[in-house]
C-alpha cells in the first residue's frame, strides 16, 4: 500500500524536530569558499649562483627552479634538464629541499617540509601522496620571502609546529671582485627556536638529487662522504661516463658540525629513508649507494630504473640534529658546491624539417644548436676539482657574507625611495639568471632567458647599450671583456654584429637573419668609448681604438646613403625591428652624435686631432640637422625622409633622445638644448605615460590611444607597449634633467606592475630574464648627479635636503655622498677611489682652500674652476681613498681623514 504525502511529509518533520534541524536551515547552509589570489601565484624568485657559473632560483614556496649549473640548455649546450618519467610527474620540487624532523617528549614525531607545493607528492616521493603513504609529514602552512639580491630569507611557520625556523640563503656577489662573485656555490643557514617548555628533538635535513649527467642513461650512480674538521659534506658524480661530456661534473650539500651533523647517502624511495626517520633524531651515517645500482645483462654497472620508466634517481641527505631544552635556539649550516667544467660554446643552428614542415625529432622539438669547442668556467682558474671548491669557501665563508652583505647594505643606505632601490637590486638577478664567463675571462649576457629556451644571442649591441649600465659599474673589467669579443667578432668591412653566439671567442654573429642594422655600429662605437672614460683605461682604449675608427668609417662608408654624414633608414634596420623608420630618424641620429662627440673627445687622449675636428664636426652637423628636418616645435619627430620620398613621421618615440642619455652616462654632457629636450620630455609624457601603469615606447598623434596594429603586417607590437629597460633608462633621463618626480614614478609603476604580475625577478621583453632593464643602474647614477670620466668626479645631487647618504659605484671601488650640516664627504666602502679632480654644485662648497690634508702631508688644488653653478677643485695630485677613508668638505678646509 503506497504512503500518503501527509503521512511522508510528517514522518520527515519529526525526523528534523527530533535531529535539531528544520528544513530551512539546510536549505541556507552554503559550500565552502576558498580563495585564491594573484599573489598566491609563484612566478618568478631570486637566482642564488654565480656569474658564469649557473644556479637555482628560489622562489617564495621554499622550492628551487631553473637550474643551470649543470651546463644544461637555454644557458649551456647539454639537453634540457629533464628525465624519462611519466608525464606530469613532480620532479623538480625535489632536486633540493629541505625538511625538519621533530618530536615532542611523550609524543609522537612529525616532519614538516620547507617548502609548499602544488602537486600531491612531495618530500622525496614521486607520484606517491604523503596524506596517505606519510600523514605525519606535510608541508609547512605558510611562508614569508624576502629577498635583497643576493640574499634571500624565507620564514616557515605552521601552528602545528614547536618552533620557529627561518633561513637564509645566500651566493657570493661582490662587486669590482670577479672570482668570488662567479663561485660555484650557495650558503643556507637555518635559526630554529623552540616555542615550548619540554624538551624538543630536531633535526634539519638537506636533501640533494644526484643531477650529474641527467642526460646518459648508461651511468651508474657514485657518492662520496668527506669528514674535516668541524665539517662534513657528500659529493656526487656518475661512473661510466666520458668526463668530458657537457653534463659531467659533481655536486653535493654539506654542514658545519661535528657530531651533531650525520648523513644518508643513496636513496630513491620511502623505504628505508622516510621510515626510518620515524624511530631516529639522525641520519644513522649510512651509505645505502649500492643499492641504487644494479648489473645489466651484460654484467654491468648501471643506476636502476623507476617502475614502468627510465627515471634514475639517486638523492643523498644530510642532517644536523639536536635536543633542545625548553626554549632553546639552534642553528644548521648548511652549502651547496658543485664542478661542472666541461662548458662546450654553441652557435644557432636552424631546425632540420621534413617534407611536411614538421621537425625531424621524435622528441616533437630540437634544440637549435650546433656545439663548437670547451670553453669551461671560469672558476676552472682558482680550482682544479670539486673538493678545491669546497675547502675555499667553507674557509672563507664569513667574509664572502660579510662583503657580499656590505654591498647591499651601502646600498639601501641610501637616501634613495625604497622601491627605486628594490627595482636597480632586483635586476642585478640577471648577472647570475643569463651570464656566461668562460675560463678565458670572455663574459657577455644573454639577451633574453625562459626555462625552455634561449631568446636572442649574448651581449646583444642595442640591448647593451642601455643593460650595460650595470655591469660597467659594479665589474668594470667584465664590461671591457665582452666588448673585446664584440671587436674580435668585428668583419673586416667595420660592421658590427648584432650580438655573439654561446662561443664567445668565435667570430660569427650570434643571430640569424639579423645583419647590417644601422644601429650596431654607433652602439659600438659609444659602449667602448663609455667604458674607457669610466675606467680610464689607457691600455683598454689603445687596444680598441682601430676597431672603433673601423666602425665609424664602415657608418660613413655604408650606412650614409646621401651624404648628409648621417646614418639612414631604410625600414626595420635596429633596436625596434618591427616599426619602419626612413632616412633621418632621431633614435640613430642621437645616438651618432652621442658617438661622434665621444669620439672627438678620445681622438684627443690619442693624439689624432685631426680625427677629433672631423669627428667633433661631424656632432655637431647632426645637432644642426635634428633641429632642422626632425623637430617639429614639441618633440623630435620619428623620422623624415627628407632626400626620400617617405616624408616625414610624426611617431613621438620615447627614446627620440637616447644618444642623450648616453652621454649623460658617459659624462660627455649635454648635446641638445635644454628647452628642446624638456619639451621633448613633456611631449613624450602626455602621449605615452599611462598614469600609474607604463610608458609605451611610441604614440602616434594621429593614434592618441592606440596605433591601429591589427590594421598592419607587422608581426608583433612594439609601439603600444612598454620595455622596462627603455622606461628605467628614461626616468633616470627625466631625473637628469631635474624632472625628478617624474622620473621615480615611472620606477614606481615598473615596480607595481611587475610584483603585481608575480614577476618581480623576471623582467620580460623577448623573453625573460631580459638584459635590458639592467639599465636601472642609471636611476642611482641619476639621483645622486654622478659621473665618473678618467679619474674625475661629478655629483649634483637631487636630494636637497639638510642630509643625505648617495652610494656610488666606481671604476675600482664603491663609495657616498655624505652630507650632514657640518660637511660633506666622498667615503670610500669598498676597493680603492682615486680621484683626480672633484666637482659639485658650487653651494656645497661652503669655502674655497687650496690645501688638502692626506695621511702623507699636504696637496694642493692645483685650480678651482667655476661654470653653471658647478666648482671644480682639480687637485695637484691624485688623491686615493682606502676603504673607510674619506675625503671632507667643511668650513675651514679640505682633509682627507
Amino acid at each position: 500500500m503506497k504512503s500518503k504525502p501527509f503521512f511522508k511529509k510528517y514522518i520527515y518533520l519529526s525526523l528534523c524536530a527530533l535531529l535539531g534541524f528544520s528544513h530551512q536551515s539546510i536549505a541556507q547552509k552554503t559550500p565552502v569558499v576558498e580563495r585564491h589570489s594573484a599573489s598566491n601565484r609563484v612566478r618568478s624568485g631570486m637566482m642564488l649562483g654565480g656569474i658564469g657559473a649557473g644556479g637555482v632560483e628560489i622562489r617564495k614556496d621554499g622550492q628551487f627552479y631553473n637550474w643551470s649549473i649543470l651546463n644544461n640548455y637555454p644557458n649551456g649546450s647539454a639537453p634540457i634538464l629533464h628525465f624519462p618519467t611519466r608525464p606530469n610527474s613532480p620532479e623538480e620540487n625535489s632536486y633540493l629541499f629541505f625538511m625538519v624532523r621533530y618530536q615532542v617528549e611523550g609524543q609522537q614525531p612529525q616532519i614538516k617540509l620547507l617548502q609548499l607545493n602544488n602537486d600531491i607528492a612531495y618530500g622525496g616521493l614521486l607520484n606517491e601522496a604523503p596524506i596517505y603513504y606519510f600523514p605525519w609529514m606535510s608541508s609547512v602552512d605558510q611562508i614569508e620571502y624576502s629577498a635583497r639580491f643576493p640574499f634571500a630569507d624565507l620564514t616557515f611557520s605552521d601552528e602545528d609546529m614547536p618552533f620557529e625556523v627561518k633561513l637564509e640563503s645566500y651566493a657570493p656577489f661582490i662587486p669590482h671582485d670577479v672570482k668570488n662573485s662567479s663561485l660555484p656555490a650557495i650558503d643556507f643557514n637555518f635559526e630554529l627556536k623552540s616555542k615550548i617548555d619540554k624538551p624538543l628533538s630536531v633535526s634539519i635535513i638537506a636533501t640533494q638529487r644526484n643531477l650529474v649527467a641527467y642526460d646518459t642513461p648508461n651511468k651508474y650512480f657514485t657518492v662520496d662522504i668527506v669528514k674535516k674538521d668541524g665539517v662534513k659534506y657528500f659529493k656526487q658524480s656518475v661512473g661510466n661516463v666520458s668526463e668530458e661530456h657537457d653534463s659531467f661534473g659533481q655536486m653535493g650539500l654539506g654542514a658545519i658540525g661535528g657530531d651533531e651533523v650525520s648523513y644518508y647517502l643513496g636513496w630513491s624511495h620511502r623505504h628505508p629513508f622516510l621510515e626510518r626517520l620515524l624511530t631516529q633524531n639522525d641520519l644513522g651515517n649510512i651509505d645505502d649507494s649500492k643499492n641504487r645500482n644494479k648489473l645489466n645483462k651484460a654484467g654491468e654497472k648501471i643506476a636502476w630504473t623507476g617502475g614502468g620508466d627510465n627515471n634514475q634517481v639517486f638523492k643523498s641527505s644530510i642532517a644536523v640534529s639536536k635536543t633542545l631544552k625548553a626554549k632553546e635556539q639552534m642553528g644548521a649550516h648548511f652549502f651547496m658546491n658543485w664542478y661542472f667544467p666541461n662548458a662546450i660554446g654553441w652557435v644557432s643552428s636552424k631546425k632540420e624539417r621534413g617534407n611536411d614542415g614538421l621537425i625531424k625529432d621524435p622528441k616533437g622539438y630540437q634544440l637549435p644548436i650546433k656545439k663548437t669547442s670547451r670553453v669551461g668556467h671560469y672558476y676552472e682558474n682558482s680550482f682544479e676539482n670539486y673538493d678545491q671548491v669546497v675547502d675555499y669557501f667553507v674557509a672563507n665563508n664569513k667574509s664572502l657574507k660579510e662583503r657580499s652583505k656590505a654591498f647591499v647594505d651601502d646600498m639601501y643606505r641610501s637616501d634613495v625611495e625604497q622601491y627605486i632601490l628594490d627595482q636597480i637590486n632586483s635586476q642585478l638577478n640577471t648577472f647570475v639568471t643569463s651570464s656566461q664567463l668562460d675560463k678565458e675571462g670572455r663574459f657577455a649576457i644573454r639577451e633574453g632567458l625562459t626555462n625552455n629556451q634561449s631568446w636572442g644571442p649574448f651581449a646583444t649591441s642595442d640591448v647593451s647599450l642601455y643593460g650595460s649600465a650595470s655591469i660597467i659599474a659594479l665589474f668594470p673589467e667584465l664590461q671591457k671583456n665582452m666588448m673585446r669579443c664584440h671587436a674580435h667578432a668585428q668583419t673586416p668591412d667595420g660592421e658590427i654584429n648584432h650580438g655573439l653566439g654561446a662561443d664567445l671567442g668565435l667570430n660569427q654573429n650570434g643571430t640569424f637573419g639579423v645583419y647590417e642594422r644601422v644601429d650596431l655600429a654607433p652602439n659600438f662605437i659609444q659602449l667602448v668609448l663609455r667604458d674607457y672614460l669610466f675606467t680610464n683605461d689607457k691600455a683598454y682604449i689603445k687596444e680598441m681604438w682601430p676597431s672603433v675608427k673601423k666602425a665609424i668609417d664602415y657608418v660613413l662608408r655604408e650606412k650614409d646613403l646621401d651624404g648628409d654624414q648621417m646614418p639612414d633608414m631604410e625600414g626595420i634596420m635596429c633596436s625596434y625591428d618591427n616599426f619602419p623608420m626612413y632616412g633621418l630618424a632621431s633614435y640613430i641620429t642621437t645616438q651618432w652624435i652621442s658617438a661622434m662627440s665621444m669620439a672627438a673627445i678620445v681622438a684627443e687622449d690619442m693624439g689624432e686631432s685631426k680625427n677629433a675636428k672631423k669627428y667633433k664636426k661631424i656632432a655637431d652637423k647632426g645637432i644642426k640637422l635634428m633641429d632642422k628636418y626632425l623637430w617639429n616645435g614639441n618633440y623630435y619627430r620619428l623620422a623624415n625622409d627628407y632626400h626620400g620620398d617617405k616624408g616625414k613621421d610624426e611617431g613621438c618615440l620615447t627614446d627620440q633622445l637616447f644618444g642623450q642619455w648616453v652621454a649623460y652616462e658617459a659624462g660627455v654632457g649635454r648635446l641638445f638644448e635644454k628647452e628642446k629636450v624638456h619639451s621633448a620630455m613633456r611631449s613624450i609624457l602626455s602621449y605615452s605615460y599611462i598614469e600609474n601603469d607604463y610608458l609605451r615606447n611610441c604614440t602616434w598623434p594621429e593614434h592618441p590611444k592606440f596605433f591601429p596594429m591589427a590594421e598592419t603586417n607587422l608581426w608583433v607590437d612594439q609601439a603600444n607597449t612598454p620595455w622596462t629597460g627603455v622606461e628605467l633608462a628614461f626616468a633616470s633621463f627625466l631625473i637628469r634633467e631635474g624632472m625628478v618626480e617624474e622620473g621615480k614614478q615611472i620606477v614606481k609603476s615598473i615596480d607595481d606592475r611587475y610584483r603585481k604580475a608575480g614577476l618581480y625577478w623576471d623582467h620580460q621583453e623577448f623573453g625573460g630574464h631580459y638584459y635590458r632593464p639592467m639599465s636601472a643602474w642609471s636611476v642611482l647614477n641619476a639621483l645622486a648627479g654622478y659621473n665618473l670620466v678618467k679619474d674625475h668626479y661629478t655629483f649634483a645631487p637631487k636630494n636637497h635636503e639638510e642630509s643625505y647618504n648617495l652610494f656610488f659605484s666606481a671604476n675600482t671601488g664603491t663609495g657616498a655622498l655624505i652630507k650632514d650640516h657640518q660637511a660633506v664627504n666622498v667615503e670610500a666602502y669598498s676597493g680603492t677611489l682615486q680621484l683626480a679632480s672633484l666637482t659639485l654644485p658650487t653651494t656645497l662648497w661652503q669655502k674655497k682652500n687650496n690645501l688638502i690634508t692626506t695621511k702623507e702631508g699636504a696637496v694642493k688644488v692645483k685650480k678651482w674652476i667655476e661654470k653653471d653653478g658647478m666648482t671644480t677643485a682639480i687637485f695637484d695630485q691624485v688623491i686615493e681613498l682606502e676603504k673607510g677613508e674619506n675625503l671632507m668638505i667643511n668650513p675651514n678646509a679640505v682633509t682627507l681623514n
